[in-house]
């Protein structure tokens, strides 16, 4: 088999249901379907195509799990929650779309994910699980869109370059320390947000630069820990 439409009548796609199918090159899921089980499509190490319906509401555990041939996903906004490990060791993923409706990522879910050179995440996320991202040996860029920035990056510390911040965040964390190849820093809120003091510590930001609104240049020039950037520059 190396092809799969699933019928509109099919609502939920069960534990296992798909797994080992190593023939499997494209798979379309239809609106119908609310719910993609766990494993559902594990070690479908051929699939490098994959359609999610605008119906599916949740991603289970090691759904895609070891899908070696997945080059690129879009996560509906229908989405509210992407398991454990749902796309841990897809190793060929070079690009993700996480949908606007993504309350919580499990923990490992995207995790030795070495090709993917980019994330974003959207204002809708509440909880990132611990190691999401872990092993993801190519990753230089992750775009937050979140109104609190508080989740723990510390599994991609080392190969983050540049971080951008979008322009309804309110409060960030002790969240970008020691981030030790950051370069450049995107920060598109005119009100300087509620910063934690310790929000880029020991991190290289002494050489690196704030890219910020114009008519805020003097804001966050005042601001600990923002005053501390070796440049800081309009957008």
């Amino acid at each position: 088999m190396t092809s799969v439409t699933i019928p509109n009548s099919v609502t939920s796609i069960g534990d296992g249901a798909f797994q080992y199918c190593e023939g499997l090159t494209s798979v379309t899921i239809p609106n119908s379907v609310t719910s993609i089980g766990y494993r559902a499509f594990y070690e479908c190490s051929s699939l490098t195509s994959v359609t999610i319906g605008n119906g599916v509401t949740s991603i289970g555990d090691w759904a895609f799990s070891r899908c070696d041939g997945l080059t690129s996903v879009t996560i509906p906004n229908s989405v509210t929650s992407i398991g454990e490990s749902a796309f841990r060791g897809c190793s060929g993923l070079t690009s993700v779309t996480i949908g606007d409706g993504v309350k919580s990522i499990g923990d490992w879910a995207f995790s030795r994910c070495s090709s993917l050179t980019s994330v974003t995440i959207p204002n809708s996320v509440e909880s990132i699980g611990d190691h999401a991202f872990v092993y993801c040996s190519g990753l230089e860029k992750i775009e937050l869109n979140c109104k609190y920035i508080d989740f723990n990056f510390y599994d991609i510390k080392s190969t983050i370059k540049e971080i951008i911040i979008g322009n309804n965040v309110e409060r960030i964390g002790e969240v970008f320390d020691y981030f030790d190849a950051l370069q450049d820093v995107y920060c598109y809120a005119e009100k300087v947000p509620d910063t934690h003091w310790r929000a880029f510590v020991y991190s290289p930001i002494w050489d690196a630069t704030l890219h910020v609104p114009g008519q805020s240049i003097d804001s966050y020039k005042i601001t600990t820990p923002w005053n501390e950037f070796g440049k800081i520059v309009a957008l």
